[in-house]
C-alpha cells in the first residue's frame, strides 16, 4: 500500500508491477485522515509509512492495475493537454488586462502556441486510442452517447480504469459525484458531494452541461429535476451521476448507447 505522491509514485508502481507485486495507491488525504484520527499529528518518513501501513490494514484499498504501455502513453497525453489548456487560458485572461502592444502581441503567440499543441495532442490522443485493442472498442462505445466528446473519452480511459468494473454506487463515489449523507440523530443535512477524481469530475460537468441540451433522456431528467424545484446546479449534479453510471454499464455490457435502456445495474 502506498499513496500518491503528485505522480513521483508512479516509478515506485512500475516497477513493483514489473516484479509481480500488488499494489495499491490511495489518496493522500484519507491516509492524513486517519493520522489525525490515530492522533498522530507528528509527520516524518517512518511515520508516515507505519500510518500508511495501518491504512493498508483497516480501509478497503483496490488494487492499482498494471496499465498497458497505450494506456501510461494515454495519461501523459491527456495531462499534458490538461496542462497546455489550463495555461492557454492563464494567458487569455492576461490580453485585455495588457495595455503595452508589444507585451499583448507576446501573449497572444503565446496563445497560438498552446492552441497549436492541443491539436497536435489531441491527435496524438486519437491515434494511441485508434491503435490499442483494448481502448478503441471502449472509446467507440463512449462515443455513442449524446454529449460525450472527445476530450472527454480521453479523460475517462485515462484517469478511470474501472469504468465498467465497479458497481453504480461505487463508481459514483470514487468519481465524487455521489450524494454524501450527512445525518445526526434527528438532524438531517444537506447532502452534497465531494472528493473524487478532479479531472474526471470536471470533464463530465462539460459532458453534463452539453447532454442537458443534446442528449434526449439527460435533457428531460434534467427538465424534470428542475421542475420539481431542484437548484439548476443540483440537477446538474445528478446529471452527471447519472451520465456516469449510464456509462459505466454501456461499458460493462460493451454495449453502445440505447435510449431504452439506461443505467441498469
Amino acid at each position: 500500500v502506498a499513496e500518491a505522491t503528485g505522480g513521483y509514485e508512479r516509478h515506485l508502481v512500475d516497477a513493483m508491477h514489473e516484479l509481480g507485486i500488488d499494489v495499491s495507491i490511495n489518496n493522500p488525504f484519507q491516509v492524513r485522515c486517519l493520522a489525525k484520527g490515530l492522533g498522530v499529528i507528528e509527520k516524518n518518513d517512518p511515520i508516515d509509512a507505519a500510518v500508511i501501513a495501518r491504512f493498508g490494514q483497516v480501509a478497503e484499498c483496490r488494487l492499482t492495475p498494471k496499465p498497458s504501455d497505450a494506456e501510461r502513453k494515454l495519461k501523459a497525453l491527456v495531462h499534458r493537454r490538461d496542462q497546455a489548456v489550463s495555461q492557454m487560458l492563464k494567458e487569455q485572461t492576461r490580453i485585455p488586462q495588457t495595455a503595452d502592444e508589444d507585451a499583448r502581441d507576446l501573449i497572444e503567440q503565446a496563445v497560438k502556441f498552446y492552441k497549436a499543441q492541443i491539436k497536435t495532442i489531441e491527435k496524438q490522443i486519437a491515434a494511441t486510442i485508434a491503435d490499442c485493442e483494448t481502448l478503441k472498442p471502449k472509446s467507440k462505445i463512449l462515443d455513442s452517447c449524446p454529449g460525450v466528446g472527445r476530450a472527454t473519452i480521453g479523460v475517462l480511459l485515462a484517469e478511470l480504469p474501472e469504468l465498467g468494473t465497479l458497481s453504480r454506487g461505487k463508481i459514483a463515489k470514487l468519481v465524487g459525484v455521489a450524494p454524501i449523507v450527512h445525518q445526526s440523530g434527528q438532524t438531517e443535512g444537506k447532502r452534497g458531494t465531494y472528493g473524487g477524481r478532479r479531472m474526471v469530475r470536471r470533464v463530465l460537468y462539460m459532458a453534463a452541461l452539453v447532454a442537458t441540451q443534446k442528449n434526449a433522456v439527460m435533457k428531460a431528467f434534467y427538465r424534470r429535476l428542475v421542475a420539481k424545484g431542484k437548484p439548476a446546479k443540483v440537477a446538474l449534479v445528478a446529471v452527471m451521476r447519472k451520465l456516469l453510471v449510464t456509462l459505466n454499464v454501456m461499458v460493462r455490457d460493451m454495449k453502445t448507447w440505447s435510449e431504452p435502456t439506461l443505467a441498469q445495474d
